[in-house]
């Protein structure tokens, strides 16, 4: 009996060194999240969905800012619209002591609006049985919690990815390398604008997910300065979206004056940047981008 627990013990001690040996080589190819859960806590962070993700470069706000603590921890819009799974990650995510951070938010009509029967049932937001809800450790390396219930991938993956058209950086953002021939990112800018047609028919704002937008402003603005963007997409989405909340500027301003944060609206810059998608700015133009939000905090600073 006691030969048989050692040798029970011995499989299950090299099974694990094993397994943390092939979840040691998760990287930035891995997938589109992981190593935003693998990172230290950080003491200044965007915030936002996919167009953020993709859209606001840490390493040029760090540049223009003469900063180097700038972070992106956007996901997309499913994982991360505003509601209570968001706001509880970013405080795991936040430095508690971070007094002088700089918290960029990517605010857009979808983030503060949901497809589910209630709206403002936030035990129908499906965000809860995703990525952030199931992530407790969002500061581990290798981050095991996050591998073992979130990664859909085998994990042979981890050792031979060969998908390197998806990169995540250290510092959070998102590169997308895919070809940008115009016949290619025109049938994608289609695809999306059918996509977001068919989101317009189906979502409805949600007075919960705008509360919590609230939250999540007031609790960073204990932490530093608080800044809201609205990021240029196609200009066939944006009048979507416009039809779809054509009220939104002004909720945005209105919450602007109350928190006494600023707002950049972007969206008449929309026709000046490539897309990839015509919701996502290419890599080219997200650097652009940053580089206009970066400048626009330091005039406003």
């Amino acid at each position: 009996m006691k030969r048989f627990i050692i040798i029970t013990c011995g499989f299950i001690l090299i099974l694990f060194v094993f397994f943390y040996a092939v979840f040691s080589q998760a990287d930035g190819y891995s997938d589109a999240y992981y190593l935003r859960f693998t990172t230290p806590k950080q003491s200044s962070l965007i915030i936002g969905t996919s167009r953020a993700a993709q859209g606001i470069k840490p390493s040029v706000l760090n540049r223009v800012l003469e900063r180097n603590d700038l972070f992106n921890y956007a996901f997309t819009l499913s994982h991360s619209p505003y509601g209570p799974t968001y706001f509880n990650s970013i405080k795991k995510k936040l430095l508690p002591e971070t007094e002088d951070g700089v918290f960029v938010l990517a605010v857009d009509p979808w983030s503060v609006s949901n497809a589910s029967t209630d709206p403002n049932d936030s035990t129908q937001f499906a965000e809860a049985k995703l990525i952030l809800g199931n992530t407790y450790f969002v500061n581990s390396k290798p981050n095991i919690n996050y591998l073992l219930k979130s990664y859909n991938e085998p994990y042979y993956k981890l050792l031979f990815n060969s998908d390197h058209t998806t990169l995540l950086h250290e510092d959070g953002w998102l590169e997308i390398d895919i070809t940008m021939d115009e016949s290619i990112v025109n049938e994608r800018v289609q695809r999306k604008i059918k996509e977001y047609q068919d989101q317009a028919a189906s979502f409805k704002k949600s007075d919960l997910r705008m509360e919590y937008l609230n939250k999540t402003i007031e609790f960073l603005k204990l932490h530093g300065e608080v800044y809201l963007v609205r990021l240029p997409v196609d200009p066939v989405i944006m009048e979507i979206e416009n039809q779809f909340m054509p009220e939104f500027n002004t909720i945005i301003e209105e919450i602007s004056a109350k928190d006494h944060t600023l707002y950049y609206n972007m969206s008449a810059l929309n026709a000046d940047f490539i897309y990839t998608d015509g919701n996502h700015l290419y890599k080219n133009s997200a650097e652009g981008v940053s580089k206009l939000i970066a400048d626009w905090i330091v005039k406003n600073k």
